[in-house]
């Protein structure tokens, strides 16, 4: 008589399925080899370890190649470890961190390939097909150039001598083995990369590993994924990339933009941005006790402009010599100073908010007489040398090379000129459809262009030669709009002269009152209200 299965009911229902779930848990062998796993080491024997799996399957760890020189191991009970699935025997998962030199032949090889185990060898020499590489036990592997690294190699010979990890791809005729270390290093980057996109998002602090250093940045591998540090964003102030990180150095970055792309072959790839200045102290605020105005600094000139000579005070923090603020009326900025020139400069004003310095330069010289010797110093920060305090304006001497005038202190906007106005110019740029020119005073600056065909000069000219940067000239307004744009004529201004010094004749002459057209503003008024009928 067959005996009945009665099926359980209730709380013993429960209990049943728990039961057969672990059942099934414990007699299935989901894994395949070249799988990666991860285990706790639970018992340590003298050729092997018992590892707790992550599932809770046990796994057999061969600790061949784990001892040091002395033949101490490198894990210990309780280290999680991570190795690759060798084989899978009467469900015993047989696991190896790689296959080490001492155990190499070629049926050992065979089984890398099938596993995906990687294999240690050592680069022994280079050709023009690859790099030969000794795997121990006799055998040699080839690598093609293009499988040693995930990125070109400008020098081959750079891993000669070197021991690598390698994948084994293929075993042919029992005797060549090709081998790839990228194929390696693509599998260790998904694996890593995978864990790295957890915490990646934008204003993530992570640690990287400089992989590439190039002009325009440098390529940080951030955990199986890379970002670009743009050489602005590597620091303050205007630096090198080769001088400021290196290869295989170790660099905290902070993540500024992720932007959808592709990589060459067109396949999708992450753009990410990274930063190293935004860990970074802003040095104009750490300046902020020492920018006072009157303080008188020694920085280095960076670039000389027409309008004036941008200075370095310490890196990340520039001011600028306004073309007015070198003590006396200059041409050009660059008869005074020169780039990479040091120099003297008194701060004039400063703008926070806008991180913007406006200084004057001071003659070395002149100092004598100028440097207020009752008053204390600022304590210098960031390695800025302070030479002292300027006296107040009233107490100076002659003032000789240390100009008063604000000089690059956001100017105030100029009265906007009418047409008709008769103005002084002084030229600031050159281009090929005319010459920019400023007017006003230091403190209120205005700016028009003069047009190329109302300069008056003859066919061919070289308006770079006739009107240097720096030169004066007259010029009346012939459009000035709205939005501040004003459109001068020296044409115009000359002409007017011709008519202004005509009626002053006649008016001499009886012919005309002197007061009537006497004035050169009013003859170019009334020529062009003629001109608009």
């Amino acid at each position: 008589m067959a005996t009945q299965f009665t099926h359980p009911a209730g709380d013993d229902m429960a209990e049943f399925e728990a039961l057969l779930a672990e059942s099934g848990r414990g007699g299935r062998a989901h894994y395949k080899p070249g799988d990666k796993v991860r285990g706790k080491v639970a018992f340590i024997g003298e050729k092997t370890a018992t590892l707790d799996l992550d599932d809770g399957q046990e796994g057999l760890l061969d600790l061949t190649g784990m001892r040091t020189k002395d033949g101490a191991l490198t894990i210990k009970p309780g280290d999680m470890v991570e190795a690759f699935v060798l084989r899978i025997r009467d469900r015993v998962v047989e696991v190896a961190r790689q296959i080490a030199k001492s155990t190499i032949n070629m049926d050992v090889l065979h089984e890398a390939a099938a596993s995906h185990v990687p294999v240690d060898g050592v680069v022994t020499a280079t050709n023009k097909g690859g790099y030969v590489v000794d795997l121990g036990g006799g055998a040699q592997g080839f690598c093609p150039h293009a499988l040693i690294d995930v990125r070109r190699v400008e020098d081959g010979n750079a891993f000669v001598g070197q021991k690598l990890r390698f994948r084994v791809l293929e075993v042919r005729n029992n005797k060549d083995v090709l081998v790839s270390r990228r194929a390696h290093l693509e599998e260790e980057q998904q694996r890593r990369g995978e864990e790295t996109r957890r915490a990646l998002k934008v204003g993530a602090r992570l640690e990287g590993t400089v992989v590439n250093v190039r002009d325009f940045g440098a390529f940080v591998d951030l955990g199986g994924i890379e970002g670009m540090i743009p050489a602005s964003e590597l620091a303050y102030g205007r630096v090198k990339v080769q001088d400021v990180v290196q290869v295989g150095e170790k660099v905290m970055v902070e993540v500024m933009r992720m932007e959808a792309g592709v990589d060459g072959k067109g396949r999708p790839q992450e753009r990410i941005s990274l930063s190293i200045r935004a860990l970074a102290q802003d040095p104009f605020e750490q300046l902020q006790t020492l920018l006072k105005p009157d303080v008188v600094l020694e920085g280095r000139v960076r670039r000389v402009e027409p309008f004036g000579a941008f200075v370095e005070i310490t890196p990340g923090v520039e001011g600028l010599i306004h073309v007015s603020a070198f003590g006396r009326r200059v041409a050009r900025p660059g008869d005074v100073v020169l780039p990479e020139q040091k120099v003297l400069v008194r701060v004039l004003a400063v703008d926070p908010a806008a991180r913007r310095l406006s200084l004057a330069w001071v003659a070395p010289e002149s100092l004598e007489g100028v440097l207020d010797t009752a008053a204390t110093a600022p304590e210098s920060v960031g390695g800025v040398k302070v030479i002292g305090v300027a006296l107040p304006q009233e107490n100076r001497g002659s003032g000789e090379g240390l100009a008063a005038a604000p000089s690059n202190a956001r100017p105030e906007r100029a009265r906007v000129p009418v047409i008709g106005d008769l103005l002084t110019v002084t030229v600031e740029k050159h281009e090929t459809f005319g010459i920019y020119v400023t007017f006003g005073t230091p403190g209120s600056l205005g700016r028009g262009m003069v047009p190329i065909s109302e300069l008056g000069l003859p066919k061919g000219a070289d308006a770079r030669r006739t009107l240097p940067v720096g030169s004066t000239l007259e010029v009346v307004v012939i459009d000035s709009r709205p939005d501040g744009r004003v459109r001068l004529s020296r044409i115009a201004a000359e002409q007017a002269r011709e008519k202004a010094q005509a009626s002053a004749w006649l008016a001499d002459q009886g012919g005309r009152s002197a007061g009537a057209m006497g004035s050169l503003g009013e003859a170019l008024m009334a020529s062009l209200r003629q001109g608009k009928r």
